[in-house]
């Protein structure tokens, strides 16, 4: 028995190892015998087949209050997926990244698009607590996402309405909740005024918009900035909060132009 790589952490038993054991394979009973041990036999699902880990490879203290690239490796699911997947997937879809998370209380890891390699990957860590944080080699870091990459051969995004039909839509759609009662000529002379003033309308609920006609200020005193902890959020809320920030960055860089930066949440 030996381990082919060190990037699979799946076994491998060979024919000599069966035979100087006397191996015995019960595929009825799902279970195979080594040296007079028995040993269920349990099928991995589906989804396991295409999942890859980072794992650390050394010993590492994170000082407290701080960020630190550390090395690491990944380790393959399931071998023979990984070769199918290789031979479907071209350079523009075969992308992973790390999982933004908490790996020990008070560490997280970044969320990062990693290089496509499987030796000395570097990942960042962040150590938000007041006191050192050592973990060990081997450490499993979390799993890999893949990740699809769009290029210029991708589909074009779907067209955007024109400002003037989206602002005469949610005209309209006011204009349908007056009251039957009103008269025709008033009821012109609220769409002329809805129309004049339609910038002021939100027109989805990204379109934050902004205004430099009322300015504040907040007099902090002497204190210094404060750092805190990400908020965790519940499990069955994550994939829903990375699919507002997607939108809101998507909304941002079509409207503005500059970049902004989103901080991506931590689960």
């Amino acid at each position: 028995m030996g381990f082919v790589t060190e990037h699979i952490d799946m076994p491998y038993l060979g024919f000599d190892f069966l035979t100087d054991y006397d191996a015995k394979w019960d595929f009825a009973k799902r279970e195979v015998t080594i040296a007079g041990v028995s040993h269920p036999l349990l099928s991995r699902g589906s989804s396991q087949a295409s999942i890859r880990r980072i794992v650390l490879n050394d010993d590492v203290t994170i000082p407290p209050m701080s960020q630190m690239y550390v090395g690491t490796k990944v380790i393959f699911g399931n071998p023979s997926a990984e070769r199918q997947l290789c031979d479907q997937s071209g350079d523009d879809t075969n992308v992973w990244a790390t999982e933004a998370h908490e790996v020990t209380r008070g560490v997280l890891v970044a969320r990062t698009i990693l290089p496509d390699r499987a030796s000395e990957v570097p990942v960042q860590l962040f150590n938000v607590t007041d006191r050192p944080v050592a973990l060990k080699s081997r450490a499993v870091l979390g799993n890999l996402e893949r990740l699809h990459a769009y290029s210029a051969q991708s589909p074009s995004p779907p067209r955007q309405q024109a400002p003037a039909d989206v602002e005469n839509q949610i005209v309209n759609e006011m204009m349908n909740k007056v009251d039957p009662s009103v008269p025709d000529e008033y009821k012109i002379e609220l769409r002329q005024l809805l129309l004049r003033n339609s910038a002021a309308f939100s027109k989805n609920e990204l379109a934050l918009g902004f205004t430099d006609l009322v300015m504040h200020r907040i007099d902090t005193g002497d204190a210094g900035p404060v750092r805190q902890q990400l908020r965790r959020y519940p499990p069955a809320h994550l994939d829903i909060i990375d699919q507002h920030l997607q939108d809101a960055k998507t909304a941002h860089h079509r409207t503005m132009p500059i970049t902004m930066g989103i901080e991506h949440r931590a689960s």
